[in-house]
């Protein structure tokens, strides 16, 4: 039987997302709470439900899950395989983007509920050990809570060692990063016998695999998703020669520069910086 790459937005969409995966993504949104020492949650109600056949080119525009709790704390949780430096920018505009959205006009600040806001990364955002982070806003020095309206997590997946988390949360991890020359059955099955919500996860990718359409929309997205990647390390290669080409060139003119000032024949500069006797004349 074909193993998938679980991180696929549109096979953890189906995971989270569908009519009847509220308890799968309940268990999941309380592990990363417990596990940042957070109020969990009795129940919640998915807001964008899975649909079987989804335009994957236009995913850039939406969150992967977003779904309410039973006290109007809206959760989103995003899945992304690759990014940079700059992606906690694109989580706040994401968070700020759902947080605008809970106010109409005409209705007091009073009726604004919590947005949290959960990302399971497959790259490193730095070089810390952290595996699981959480963001709020505290005052500097005080370390005084402005409000609990804004919550980020973030799960670094490339960072994850066994059993430095919650042991609920470090369930979950183990499941979103088995590997493809790991034994998936074993591994599963003591994930059953950790958390019992396994044994339902591991029947819904068992139905995902089986499914002639589900499959077909996933080897799109992953092509999709392939594509994307080729171009990106397309795009850095280009701008590290780029960058390089232009500090050579930097050198040279520096280099050409300070021969310049020292009188030394233009010339022997031009021999000397591989800059041609008009730019030298120039500087």
């Amino acid at each position: 039987m074909r193993d998938i790459n679980v991180l696929n937005d549109y096979f953890m969409r189906y995971l989270f997302s569908s009519k009847d995966s509220n308890l799968i993504l309940l268990d999941f949104i309380n592990s990363t709470m417990l596990d940042a020492n957070m109020k969990t949650f009795r129940s919640v109600e998915i807001l964008n439900p899975f649909n079987y056949k989804e335009n994957y080119e236009d995913k850039e525009s939406i969150v992967d899950v977003k779904c309410i709790t039973q006290n109007g704390t809206v959760v989103i949780i995003e899945i992304q395989l690759q990014g940079n430096s700059r992606f906690p920018e694109r989580i706040l505009y994401y968070w700020a983007s759902n947080y605008s959205k809970l106010l109409k006009q005409g209705e007091k600040y009073d009726a604004l509920t919590p947005v949290i806001s959960i990302n399971l990364l497959n790259f490193n955002l730095d070089n810390n050990d952290c595996i699981h982070s959480c963001y709020m806003i505290y005052d500097t020095n005080s370390k005084r809570l402005l409000t609990d309206h804004l919550q980020i997590h973030i799960i670094e997946l490339k960072k994850f060692k066994y059993n430095l988390l919650d042991k609920d949360l470090d369930c979950w991890l183990k499941f979103f990063t088995i590997k493809e020359k790991d034994n998936r059955e074993v591994i599963m099955s003591e994930l059953v016998k950790e958390k019992p919500i396994m044994e339902e996860v591991q029947k819904r990718y068992n139905n995902f695999i089986k499914d002639r359409l589900m499959m077909n929309e996933y080897d799109k997205r992953e092509a999709y998703l392939y594509g994307n990647q080729i171009m990106l390390e397309e795009e850095r290669r280009l701008g590290i020669e780029e960058g390089f080409k232009k500090g050579i060139k930097e050198n040279q003119i520096l280099t050409a520069k300070n021969m310049k000032n020292k009188n030394i024949d233009i010339t022997l500069i031009s021999d000397i910086t591989g800059l041609s006797i008009n730019e030298i004349e120039e500087l």
